[in-house]
């Protein structure tokens, strides 16, 4: 377990091998999602890092899908000068794994940094094309409403199962979630919603990261016959996610160029924590060929 100047926390297991897969998990939530994860990659050198104002990444300033991708990128940087040779193929190659928030720092990531990165999987993503300041403040407005009615009347641990039946996760998931959610939400549950200034006790602002999240846009990038074919990027949703999500899905394709869209069968937006064996499978087949044979996986199947 190790923590970097800027304070984020991550940990870090099978140094010595040869492939660096970094794990990132989706928003309020924190690394312990990729508990099902860590015994199937165990032949990679692994990280499981917690986001800026996640679990244990503390930080003074408001949290920023830009700032994540400089933090990450540095620790990429920082992982790949220990590992330098003079024979490029003896190199470190970096492969990231992410969840709805994660997926989008990964995106940027991509985008900015591709020549650092081997393979990008993204799962889960859901973005919002130019909303308007309306509709993101009529969001704000219902949580606000949430909050007097019936936020500020329940315990933690009713607010801890709801937020379990919302990702299809069971009891046995229970401490986890309440350990990575207890400095974000719940000690400052009477704050969830209040005026965007309003810090939590570690300077997290539930207002500020949904206003982020509903003004994430795909980074724009030109393309011409020169520039990176982004064939190294996986796309992936569950069929029983959010339709915002399945959409999400084929603009990010039309951003980066030749990227690949599966569906999973059935599957809801943690399916790396309940069709384990799935994504596990789909993600090391990917990092390994960057392509998937469907032949074996009735589970998955092929977006146009």
């Amino acid at each position: 377990m190790k923590k970097l100047e800027n304070n984020i926390y991550y940990e870090e297991e099978g140094e010595s091998n040869n492939e660096l897969v970094i794990f990132l998990h989706s928003n309020l939530l924190s690394n312990w999602i990729w508990k099902n994860q860590r015994n199937s990659f165990k032949n990679y050198h692994c990280i499981y890092l917690d986001l800026p104002n996640h679990g244990n990444s503390y930080f003074a300033n408001d949290f920023s899908i830009e700032n994540s991708v400089e933090l990450i990128n540095e620790l990429i940087e920082e992982k790949i000068k220990l590992k330098k040779t003079k024979d490029p193929l003896k190199s470190k190659k970096v492969h990231l794994i992410g969840v709805a928030l994660g997926g989008q720092i990964i995106l940027y990531l991509l985008a900015k940094y591709p020549e650092l990165i081997d393979t990008a999987i993204v799962t889960g993503v859901n973005i919002y094309e130019n909303p308007k300041k309306e509709s993101i403040d009529d969001i704000i407005d219902m949580l606000n409403k949430l909050k007097h009615d019936i936020l500020d009347k329940k315990s933690n641990r009713f607010l801890i199962k709801a937020i379990l039946a919302e990702y299809g996760l069971g009891i046995e998931h229970y401490d986890d979630l309440a350990e990575s959610t207890n400095n974000i939400f719940f000690n400052n549950k009477n704050n969830i919603t209040d005026d965007i200034d309003n810090k939590f006790n570690n300077n997290y602002n539930l207002n500020e990261i949904t206003k982020k999240s509903l003004e994430f846009k795909i980074p724009k990038i030109k393309f011409s016959s020169n520039e990176k074919d982004y064939k190294n990027l996986l796309i992936l949703y569950g069929t029983k996610e959010y339709p915002g999500i399945q959409k999400s899905a084929k603009l990010i394709k039309n951003t980066f160029k030749n990227s690949q869209i599966f569906s999973v069968y059935r599957s809801i937006h943690l399916w790396n924590i309940i069709d384990y064996e799935w994504f596990n499978e789909t993600a090391k087949e990917f990092i390994g060929s960057k392509k998937l044979d469907l032949n074996d996986k009735a589970y998955l199947k092929y977006v146009q």
